[in-house]
């Protein structure tokens, strides 16, 4: 408390004992005393009402549904955030080990700090909270109680006390999101189900154990002799086979309730495991979402490795009525069998097939245009199967796609393909390439090809450029096409860096009251996001695009770029929106040759597709 505040708190003291006492000729001064500092204290909020917690009087049904936006806060913080949970594995008596200290009435508890990535909370009491008496009421802390807590929203909120608790347990809409990873009890897993009480689930389990990344700079640092013995060490810190079919035993009975179901898995043993219990289902009525991630190195995309593994299995008997969105990273199905499973998709994502695995050309034409509203297609290292001489030269009708994903692909392949896919009305295009030259391809983006009347660059709103390796008059090209271009994302680690700086170019214009100055391409961008350059740099693009009469409004920078405390000010003086991003790993190792994309490709951030 400042000496202002003590000094008024203890004249409002004075004053209330000395009007108790002249209208109460009988009491003492310290009567009065008591009296004023009970009447104080009745309306402090840090003082627990004598008539119990008000929260209790609220219906149920409000009270559920508070601890439902509280739980989808937390997750929206946590996808925000992009960080990655922090895992405790030292044993300390001030950490509650959630795996083994449960009771048969609290066991669903320890699931759900497993099913968020975390298997120990710091400054937690072994044992339940007392909440005998069925209220709200102030418990005791410590300093290590005031430690940050990992536990879901969900779940702290069942610890609170009985009666939040048998809120908890009893809102359904609480325990549909099953998280499942290495070192997730299954009896967690079975509790959420039973909580979920028949509601759609979302299901996410990620095959990976929670020191992959450590284990991938540890396997960079070791000698090659030691190879297979930390290949045998990466695999114990994973789901084995065992856990994950002890795991499909538990949801599959539930299939018919799946709402999303996503996997990601470093080695294809797994994924072939998922799929073969897939193929088990004559359907699954309510899946809307299915994404299989499997992000194992590859040296070579011609043949599927390894070939005992290579089987096509039809899934959910080709029956998924409500699917909308899928994403298939180096997982291939039956195509042929699973058309019907694959139609009527909004969002459809290929990456990483090997040329055997992917579907003829005849299938992948029957894949899209299957699917009349596809708004979102990608294709990245993935198509069809052969090459241009195997297809033919029918178009593929995909007027419904608005964003379109091309990445890593051979030039002489998606210089052939791209002909053959009626994109007319793009308005979102990311390219990422960076293995050989793809002028010629650029040239195509250029110009309005077989029965069209404009390129695909004209109709762009957005444009994303990774790597790009092209010559100059290609470049000039596709900067010529970007008239209705409104926002740009840029990696300026190559000559990519070209296109920064033809954007600043300006032509002289006659016009009644003396010569003006306006940009030379894409008059109407006023977005970028860029990575790769310095603060006096941005300073003079900023400056370039105001004098030439098409401002930037947004900036984002690279927080690895210099960009210094006076340059910042100046930036956010002329621009009504300033950022800073975090690059993907990729973005901060600038200087990628060909032989470090196969080293990449399982991680996906060479594309930052997802």
């Amino acid at each position: 408390m400042s000496d202002i505040h003590e000094k008024e708190f203890k004249e409002d003291i004075k004053h209330g004992v000395r009007k108790l006492m002249r209208e109460n000729g009988n009491m003492s001064a310290a009567q009065a005393f008591i009296q004023v500092t009970k009447d104080m204290l009745k309306n402090n909020p840090f003082v627990p009402p004598t008539s119990g917690c008000p929260i209790n009087d609220l219906p149920n049904e409000l009270l559920a549904h508070i601890f439902y936006l509280g739980m989808e806060m937390e997750m929206e913080d946590e996808d925000l955030s992009d960080s990655e949970p922090e895992y405790e594995n030292d044993s300390n008596e001030d950490e509650l080990d959630l795996l083994d200290s449960w009771d048969s009435d609290d066991e669903d508890e320890g699931g759900a700090s497993a099913f968020n990535g975390i298997g120990k909370v710091k400054g937690v009491k072994k044992g339940r909270p007392d909440a005998a008496d069925g209220q709200c009421d102030e418990e005791e802390s410590s300093d290590e109680e005031e430690n940050e807590r990992h536990l879901p929203f969900q779940v702290l909120v069942s610890h609170v006390c009985r009666h939040f608790r048998e809120v908890a347990i009893e809102s359904p809409l609480l325990w549909t999101t099953i998280h499942y990873h290495a070192g997730t009890s299954l009896s967690m897993a079975k509790s959420w189900l039973e909580r979920s009480k028949g509601h759609p689930l979302q299901i996410e389990i990620d095959c990976h154990g929670p020191d992959d990344e450590e284990d991938e700079d540890d396997e960079e640092e070791e000698s090659q002799s030691n190879s297979e013995n930390e290949d045998a060490t990466a695999k114990s810190k994973h789901l084995t086979k065992d856990q994950i079919s002890e795991l499909m035993d538990i949801l599959i009975p539930a299939v018919n309730r799946w709402q999303i179901f996503s996997v990601q898995a470093n080695y294809y043993e797994s994924i072939h495991l998922i799929l073969e219990r897939f193929s088990k289902c004559s359907s699954a009525p309510l899946l809307e979402v299915l994404e299989l991630y499997h992000y194992e190195d590859c040296e070579e995309f011609e043949h599927f490795s390894p070939p005992e593994l290579s089987t096509k299995f039809t899934i959910f008997g080709g029956d998924a009525p409500k699917l909308k969105s899928v994403a298939l990273w180096g997982v291939h199905i039956d195509w042929d069998t699973c058309l019907t499973l694959l139609s009527d998709l909004h969002d459809l994502e290929l990456a990483y097939h090997a040329n055997d695995v992917r579907p003829s050309f005849q299938t992948f034409s029957s894949i899209i245009t299957g699917s009349p509203e596809l708004e979102t297609l990608s294709l990245c290292l993935s198509g069809p199967s052969g090459s241009a001489s195997d297809w033919g030269d029918t178009p593929i009708d995909v007027s419904s796609v608005k964003s379109l994903t091309l990445c890593h692909h051979e030039a002489a392949y998606i210089e052939a393909l791209l002909p053959l896919l009626h994109l007319p009305n793009v308005t979102e295009l990311y390219l990422d390439y960076d293995s050989e030259d793809y002028s010629e391809f650029a040239l195509l983006l250029s110009k309005p090809l077989p029965g069209r009347t404009k390129s695909i660059l004209a109709g762009l709103d957005h444009l994303k450029l990774g790597g790009f390796p092209s010559n100059r008059r290609a470049r000039q090209s596709m900067l010529e096409q970007l008239v209705n271009l409104k926002s740009i994302r840029l990696d300026c680690a190559g000559d990519e860096v070209e296109f920064f700086e033809r954007l600043m170019e300006l032509k002289s214009t006659p016009s009644e009251n003396g010569t003006t100055q306006s940009v030379v391409f894409c008059p109407h961008l006023t977005t970028l996001m860029v990575s790769g350059i310095e603060g006096p740099t941005m300073i003079k693009f900023v400056e370039a695009r105001k004098k030439g009469g098409a401002p930037l409004v947004k900036l984002s920078l690279s927080e690895l770029d210099n960009v210094d405390d006076k340059e910042e000010e100046w930036l956010k003086a002329h621009l009504e929106e300033l950022d800073f991003f975090e690059p993907s790993d990729s973005e901060e190792e600038l200087d990628v040759d060909d032989e470090d994309v196969n080293e990449l490709l399982h991680t996906g951030v060479v594309m930052g597709l997802h």
